[in-house]
């Protein structure tokens, strides 16, 4: 039976053969020999071919006073990026077993090229663009989830200890002898929904490609038992904050709090919103040098462009979310302002110890920075930047960098 995955990449494959010469594709089938989909195989091999094509023209092209790129070259230039875009998007939302990633050197050649090209009359190209290093020796696109270790607790007897459990996957921890350090270990309930495992699936592949110190490493997927091995941490945020609060210093808070910034400015850089910020799902790891360092963890409701598995009514989850607001507007309308709401209630448990009370807080620049962020929605903070900026310049100046 032909998956959904197939089909799609089959008319893919389709509509780019139609569109583009392929007489060189087969030169480049043997850089992608590891990939299991023969469309997919097909359609990188064609892809790379074009690109080489079209730069080595560009190169061609290109003269010291800027040159100029021929219309039609532009054109297939401009189509090329736009479908190699829409795969992408494609595979990474709804198939992730196939979501890829592309060379970082073409990656920033396309970035710029976008920034000029146009579809009719030829581009002119700018004085500083430089001559494109032509990649013809190996594969410019790799599958995200062929790079993994191997799964420490395969074949191995182990004693699994439970330390976490949520709506539809408990969490345990294990010594693993051949490593000698503790994983967790992420498994699905047995009475599991369809699209509660497609959650599950995508969140291990949303974590696969995440690469923060400040997020919980996701390392390999079991199909059979339906469990993924992550990074393990020693503790939530807010047993870490009960045993050590009396006795953290203000650059122990400082030091959180900006991890945990940056850990969000990354998240939402990759256009994605946690949606379920909470004191429980923030993670500490703490080293031997007894540095603890900020982890996130629990991608299961995370909100991502385009996807289908967002659907309207989903039920409200969270602990410190605006339940107000997102009752009116409903869970899938999640935004950016809803994000910056659950994040100031635990930036100010790092800096006081207290969930509640913001508005007794003794520090007014604080106070009003915590009152900003859970305020009526359109007073709010709309993007972690902004927040970064106004605490460490306006509430805590020697926060600065």
């Amino acid at each position: 039976m032909i998956s959904n995955a197939e089909n799609f990449l089959s008319m893919k494959l389709d509509e780019l053969s139609s569109k583009f010469n392929t007489e060189g594709v087969p030169s480049y089938k043997g850089y992608y020999a590891d990939v299991s989909n023969n469309d997919l195989k097909e359609i990188f091999a064609l892809i790379h071919y074009q690109l080489n094509e079209l730069f080595t023209f560009m190169n061609h092209k290109n003269t010291p006073a800027g040159g100029h790129y021929n219309a039609d070259e532009s054109r297939d230039l401009i189509e090329v990026n736009r479908q190699l875009k829409l795969i992408h998007a494609a595979l990474e939302s709804e198939y992730p077993e196939y979501s890829f990633d592309i060379n970082n050197y073409y990656r920033e050649i396309l970035n710029r090229c976008k920034t000029f090209l146009v579809p009719r009359g030829g581009t002119s190209i700018p004085e500083d663009f430089p001559e494109i290093d032509i990649i013809d020796y190996k594969a410019i696109f790799s599958i995200l989830n062929t790079t993994t270790i191997q799964p420490p607790i395969q074949n191995l007897s182990v004693t699994k200890k439970l330390i976490g459990s949520g709506s539809y996957a408990d969490v345990y921890k294990y010594k693993d002898p051949h490593y000698n350090c503790y994983f967790a270990l992420k498994k699905v309930k047995k009475d599991i929904r369809s699209d509660e495992l497609a959650r599950f699936k995508k969140e291990y592949y949303d974590l696969k490609k995440l690469d923060s110190p400040f997020i919980i490493k996701a390392y390999h997927y079991n199909e059979t038992n339906n469990e993924y091995t992550m990074e393990k941490a020693d503790c939530s945020l807010e047993e870490y904050m009960n045993k050590n609060n009396n006795r953290l210093s203000f650059n122990d808070r400082r030091a959180l709090v900006i991890q945990l910034l940056r850990a969000f400015e990354y998240i939402h850089s990759k256009e994605l919103l946690h949606r379920d910020i909470s004191f429980q799902n923030i993670l500490v790891k703490i080293y031997e040098d007894e540095s603890s360092w900020i982890k996130v963890s629990d991608f299961g409701l995370v909100k991502r462009p385009e996807s289908k598995l967002t659907r309207t009514g989903t039920e409200i989850k969270g602990t410190i979310n605006d339940f107000s607001d997102l009752n009116k507007v409903g869970f899938e309308n999640y935004e950016i302002r809803h994000e910056t709401y659950a994040l100031a209630q635990v930036i100010y448990f790092i800096l006081t110890g207290r969930k509640s009370k913001f508005h007794r807080e003794e520090n007014k620049e604080l106070r009003n920075l915590i009152l900003k962020a859970v305020s009526n929605k359109e007073d709010r903070f709309s993007s972690v930047k902004d927040m970064r900026d106004e605490l460490l310049y306006k509430v805590f100046p020697s926060m600065r960098n």
